[in-house]
């Protein structure tokens, strides 16, 4: 017995990061497409959601929320690097690139943070 399963297609945007993992996974031949990769996370992360719904035990965060932390996360790491050795290489390449850029005749004005 053939069963069809129907299909809706949407448009979504995600992060360089899970498309090319996804895309690995197919690659990897653990899954057969990216669609599936994607259909088999959303019915997992749906049936956690239900269970943990149904349970009044509400874990997963809000899209604001969510995107708080991420940003709180990113900015953490961010200022990490930035004190790197290859952080502070970053900042004097583009410090020294504006500084030696004829277009750009302006005064520089550098300011202690309140961090």
């Amino acid at each position: 017995m053939v069963v069809k399963r129907n299909k809706e297609k949407v448009s979504i945007a995600m992060s360089s990061y899970l498309v090319n993992r996804a895309k690995a996974m197919v690659d990897a031949e653990e899954f057969g497409s990216v669609s599936d990769v994607i259909s088999t996370a959303m019915s997992q992360f749906i049936l956690m959601y239900d269970q943990a719904k149904r349970d009044g035990d509400m874990q997963f965060l809000s899209t604001r929320e969510y995107v708080e932390d991420a940003g709180d996360q990113i900015e953490g790491v961010i200022e990490e690097y930035l004190k790197s050795p290859d952080g502070k290489a970053l900042i004097k390449s583009i410090i020294g690139e504006s500084l030696s850029s004829p277009e750009n005749n302006k005064t520089l004005i550098f300011t202690e943070s309140g961090r």
